[in-house]
């Protein structure tokens, strides 16, 4: 791990999750989000070598790859860490996230990859103020994440978008909420900040141009799906043909997020009035409304 310094008081470690540094005072920093399971020993060398002591973590929220390290840093220090309090229900109870995905109870392989650390000290970010923070709901990718930002004019944006580089390469972001993700897009587009650091991504001064071709991707997805359903497709089917269309490799990990995903994306042109489903042989089945 390398720590970044992008403001008088703000760093962050680039990695497969950017961890966010804050300086709450001469020694003693604050963390956005923790990375993934074992990451936790990693931050806490990186920060002890600096002799630095660490005085909370905030989470964007509590998707395992971004509070895997909490455990071990809480546990350690007696420390809290702040998550906002739809987010906060997800991260105390170990099977909830999976069983959101799978939509049941979810099989044994889905419970130990989105294993969550339980009641471990998270408390509401709504009800605490954290000195030289302020953060904002952006909702989409899970019903309470925030983006954080320093007083050093510096975001961290958490999912609320993919990178480009990203979006060429993989089309697919799991989202809760389409309509949701469409609104946060629009809105970081009018923050005001001196840089731009997503969970996922290079770090970026202006951050518009890359939210427009985010819009434009999901944009894209709904047209996939709506082609897909030029006659009525079945749930498998409208999955058997993003698969197809993303390239992506169907396991366990894979299916409940694009399970998932695809369901939020069907409930939005449903309500568009841009799909209609119908019962057809007792199963449920979807055709775009301008292919009648």
């Amino acid at each position: 791990m390398e720590l970044k310094q992008v403001g008088e008081k703000t760093y962050y470690i680039p990695g497969r999750t950017n961890i966010g540094i804050f300086m709450t005072s001469e020694d003693h920093v604050c963390l956005i989000d923790t990375g993934s399971m074992g990451d936790g020993e990693k931050i806490d060398e990186l920060i002890s070598g600096r002799g630095w002591k660490i005085d909370y973590i905030i989470n964007t929220h509590t998707h395992i790859d971004h509070l895997g390290g909490n455990a071990y840093l809480m546990q350690k220090y007696g420390i809290p860490a702040y998550c906002t309090e739809f987010d906060m229900a997800f991260a105390h109870y170990s099977d909830l996230e999976a069983a959101y995905m799978n939509g049941g109870k979810p099989a044994s392989k889905l419970r130990r990859i989105f294993a969550h650390p339980g009641k471990i000290g998270f408390q509401a970010i709504e009800k605490n103020r954290l000195a030289g923070i302020e953060w904002r709901p952006l909702p989409g990718h899970t019903f309470g994440m925030i983006g954080v930002k320093t007083s050093d004019d510096v975001w961290f944006l958490a999912d609320s978008y993919l990178s480009c580089e990203y979006i060429q390469n993989h089309r697919f972001g799991y989202l809760c909420d389409v309509g949701q993700y469409l609104e946060t897009l629009v809105l970081i587009k009018t923050l005001e900040g001196r840089l731009f650091i997503p969970s996922h991504g290079i770090a970026e001064e202006t951050i518009t141009e890359t939210a427009d071709r985010n819009i434009e991707n999901v944009a894209g997805l709904l047209t996939d799906i709506k082609e897909i359903c030029r006659d009525f497709a079945s749930l498998d089917k409208i999955l058997q043909g993003m698969y197809e269309r993303l390239g992506m490799r169907a396991n366990v990990a894979n299916h409940a997020l694009l399970s998932s995903t695809v369901k939020s994306y069907l409930t939005y042109l449903e309500d568009e009035k841009e799909l209609e489903c119908k019962f057809i042989d007792q199963i449920m089945m979807w055709k775009a409304v301008s292919c009648k």
